[in-house]
């Protein structure tokens, strides 16, 4: 088998210039050709942030983030993301201090649409009365919801700039305030627009699987004849530095601990990117002490570089910790513990080899982060409009590994004696804020400035959306499997974008840890504690950890390819029983406040297992653990910068001496007679919130794989789709408390379909008899090839998404294995989808839905006889009931 992900510029090449051009309108464009991967990105960045607001203005930058995505000439009301949602795409913006970015991430098709949509918005924005009062809306949910209703809102921002800076462009709050920008009129959205979404005052990146000469005709086409405009002037950058402390005290209700932040002035990465980049190692130093050092530091903290993100401005930013105070801690004695922490780091023996741990970390994890798709097209633009250099996005992984403990020791003792600015927010009777700044005036707008109506028409009016394009298929190059002597199955799939290597193992628990959910989670708990894995991932620069859905046993972790070996040699501490022998026993573990998903599963699982469940009184850790940790059944994932054949015999070499009996295999599963089960709170999860019922139907799965690509789409149609049947119920109800999905995995050693239905209490019984019509219908009445053929697109579509990054690729590729699938199926499967046929659907959906009993799980605090009951009615009128008219009306 030859498959591969591959990247031009792994393996330690030094990083190439990128190709770029300014056009005639002054637009700048950087291209990432060769991307290998079916996918494609394209961002624009606007050098327009909250600090180019003026007074009167506080929020409206965000605010017309929200507003580009509602319309532009060629796609009205709306019609940006027609051609986005069926393809699997997004869309997204983001407002921050210097800029705003709005990116698209589609299949690689859908090139040529993406950069039609971002140049019909640049060329011609239409703003109306209506639009704006409905982004408003949205604006005043989203300021409430991340600021003015959550505990502790607006720490560390936007409250922190306000003691940190005096200058109105760095203090104000980027939020604002939701009733004066209600003021706002689409004449001011014209003149902003006029004044800031200018080409000139713009960055446009492309990231696919293209040469170079074949995107720049389509740039060209598309933006090269927009008129340019000089943009306004950014807002001046210098700020005073701080002479002293400054501090602001507030009062927050229904807290019982003080939060405090702290900032302090961080150096200009334009200028002393050296010095920034050793600021960026003190707090991860500080915010995570490497090695398991103590940080003898009196309460926990969060520290980082910038409101936003390291590398995220071009004018004054801080750096930020915060923390929770324990009782009896005053943030005076907070700060000067702080201080105290950078004086004693303030020497190079001080920080020695901890900070070359901690530098070569973030140097691993940037080049890991923007190994994805996404997150690489917003770094290359924000790089090239903050600084002019997109191509420090491959230079920063190496500055910081080069950063030593002289820089970061000089960093520390720099914080040790600067001045800082202190947020407070203290329990209170009444939440207590600063008064922001008094009403102004709007500023004028520029003076040869457009009305809106001008504004959404261009001379040549509006444009038909490009055809979509040849789609390159998805491809695994090279891909190494084998089987270990002990029965663990190995994946190894080289992928060269990051420098890095992606585990990911994971373990069936077996009918021991099946029936024993809170002593798993314990064993975990155990086993991370005993073995010190996760400290010793990040002595290597990377991450290793346990986790528990209550069916598999997952090992995540990453690495440095060069320390790959330690990698699988920490898995293997992991494994080693031993390790816990005479340890404390693991019983009585409950597990910590879970989702109902997760309470109702455990509940299936047990009935499921009812008599083929051996005895297991000896439940000491090690006992446990040789039980559930058996390498029988089990998947290792390795995706990463080496041979893969080398990947799977050094991952072999590690894991090959894991043994453990597990449990005796159970009886093979039996037909199970249809069930009832209800549940209400066990006391690890918190009760049924407002009146609402959780419901999840399972269906043992009948064996058919010749139906698989069928079942995937019928479940898709069915309930996994944004416009599947049953979100269409949802939405059609009238009611936005109505949730439902369908899906498949692995309960016990049974394959099962699923429908989960979150509704209100009253309305449980009538929404599954709904859900179990509409199985039947779907069963028995072939979809019309329409509704076939979109759905089968987006899934097709949204299969390629798998491919955007190593991790992504390696969550992916664990998940269908563990499925019992082959690697080709993650390659062949959008091509499987589309030949899928009605007919296929419906014989589909009835070896999913009526092919076996059903077992209704309930998650409500009603009484369980009466609920019982309920659903006993439900599900019998579902056999026999027409499907309801809402679907009816959507063949």
């Amino acid at each position: 088998m030859h498959h591969g992900i591959h990247h031009p510029a792994g393996g330690g090449e030094p990083p190439a210039a990128l190709p770029r051009r300014t056009l005639g309108n002054g637009l700048r464009v950087v291209l990432a050709p060769f991307w290998p991967g079916p996918r494609a990105a394209v961002g624009v960045h606007y050098g327009v942030g909250f600090r180019s607001e003026l007074p009167g203005q506080e929020g409206f930058a965000h605010l017309f983030e929200h507003l580009m995505f509602r319309g532009s000439e060629s796609l009205p009301d709306g019609g940006f993301f027609d051609g986005i949602h069926p393809l699997a795409g997004t869309a997204n913006g983001t407002t921050h201090q210097d800029y705003t970015d709005y990116v698209q991430v589609l299949p690689a098709a859908a090139l040529e649409q993406a950069l039609f949509r971002e140049a019909d918005r640049m060329r011609a924005p239409l703003f109306t009365e209506t639009q704006l009062a409905a982004q408003l809306s949205g604006v005043a949910r989203e300021i409430a919801h991340v600021r003015d209703d959550r505990p502790y809102g607006g720490c560390p921002w936007p409250l922190l700039p306000r003691v940190l800076f005096r200058d109105f462009a760095h203090a104000h709050d980027g939020y604002g305030d939701i009733e004066r920008l209600r003021r706002t009129t689409v004449a001011d959205c014209a003149a902003f627009f006029d004044a800031h979404y200018t080409p000139a005052n713009a960055v446009l990146t492309v990231v696919g699987p293209f040469a170079p000469d074949d995107v720049w005709p389509l740039v060209e086409r598309h933006f090269g004849g927009i008129p340019g405009r000089r943009p306004l002037p950014p807002p001046p950058a210098h700020e005073p530095p701080l002479s002293e402390d400054t501090w602001l005290t507030c009062r927050e209700p229904g807290v019982d601990r003080t939060a405090v932040a702290l900032g302090h002035r961080l150096p200009d990465p334009a200028t002393a990117l050296p010095d920034y980049l050793a600021h960026m190692v003190v707090a991860r130093l500080l915010g995570r002490p490497d090695g398991g050092a103590t940080s003898r530091l009196p309460a926990p903290v969060s520290a980082g570089c910038g409101f936003f993100g390291p590398l995220d401005t071009r004018g004054p930013d801080a750096f930020v910790v915060t923390a929770l105070l324990p009782p009896g801690l005053p943030p005076t004695g907070f700060r000067q513990a702080l201080a105290d922490w950078a004086a004693r780091h303030g020497t190079p023996g001080a920080v020695a080899e901890r900070a070359v741990r901690a530098a070569a970390f973030l140097g691993a994890q940037h080049r890991r982060t923007h190994a994805g798709l996404q997150e690489r097209c917003r770094a290359l633009g924000r790089f090239e409009l903050l600084y002019g250099r997109a191509e420090l996005i491959d230079e920063v992984p190496e500055l910081l590994e080069g950063t030593g403990p002289e820089a970061v020791a000089a960093a520390a003792a720099g914080l040790a004696g600067a001045p800082a600015g202190v947020l407070v927010l203290e329990p209170g009777r009444e939440r207590t804020r600063p008064a922001g700044p008094a009403p102004a005036p709007a500023p004028p707008g520029p003076a040869a400035g457009r009305s809106a109506a001008e504004l959404g028409r261009s001379p040549l009016g509006p444009r038909p959306l490009p055809p979509l394009a040849k789609q390159p298929e998805a491809a695994l190059d090279r891909a190494h499997e084998t089987r270990l002597a002990n029965g663990l199955r190995v994946v190894a799939v080289p992928d060269t974008r990051s420098r890095t290597v992606e585990l990911r193992l994971r373990i069936p628990l077996g009918s021991a840890g099946w029936s024993r959910p809170g002593a798993v989670a314990g064993l975990l708990r155990t086993v991370e504690r005993v073995t010190g894995t996760g400290a010793a991932a990040a002595r290597l620069g990377g991450e290793l950890g346990l986790t528990t859905d209550g069916q598999w046993a997952d090992v995540n972790g990453w690495a440095p390819a060069d320390a790959r070996t330690e990698l699988f040699g920490a898995v293997a501490r992991l494994l080693d029983a031993q390790r816990l022998d005479g340890g404390p026993t693991a019983t009585g573990h409950r597990s910590p406040v879970r989702p109902p998903e997760r309470h109702m599963d455990e509940v299936l699982r047990l009935h499921w297992l009812r008599g083929r469940v051996a005895d297991f009184a000896a439940e000491s850790p090690a006992a446990l653990h040789r039980e559930v940790f058996a390498p029988r059944g089990a998947l290792l994932v390795v995706v990463g910068d080496a041979d893969p054949e080398r990947l799977a015999e050094e991952a072999g070499a590690a894991l090959g001496a894991w043994t453990a009996p597990g449990a005796a295999a159970p009886a093979p599963p039996q037909d199970v007679p249809g069930a009832v089960l209800v549940t209400g709170s066990d006391g690890t999860r918190r009760p049924s919130d407002g009146g609402t019922a959780h419901v999840t139907l399972s269906c043992p799965e009948t064996a058919g794989g010749a139906l698989d690509p069928a079942r995937y789409l019928a479940t898709a149609l069915f309930g996994g789709h944004p416009d599947s049947r049953l979100a269409r119920w949802c939405r059609e109800s009238g009611s936005p408390a109505h949730h439902m999905y369908a899906g498949r995995d692995t309960v016990a050693d049974r394959a099962r379909s699923l429908v989960r239905l979150s509704v209100p209490r009253t309305s449980m019984a009538p929404a599954v008899a709904g859900v179990r019509a509409q199985m039947r219908r779907l069963a028995t009445r072939p979809p019309a090839p329409p509704e076939v053929a979109a759905v089968a697109r987006y899934c097709a579509a949204q299969l390629l998404s798998a491919f955007d990054s190593p991790a992504m690729l390696a969550d992916a590729l664990r998940h269908t294995l563990a499925a019992g699938r082959d690697l080709d199926w993650v390659v062949r499967r959008p091509r499987l989808l589309r030949a899928v046929d009605g007919e296929s659907v419906t014989a589909a959906a009835h070896a999913l839905y009526l092919a076996s009993e059903m077992t209704a799980v309930a998650l409500t605090e009603d009484e369980p006889a009466r609920a019982e009951g309920e659903l006993r009615a439900a599900l019998e009128c579902g056999r026999t009931a027409p499907p309801l008219a809402m679907v009816e009306s959507h063949p």
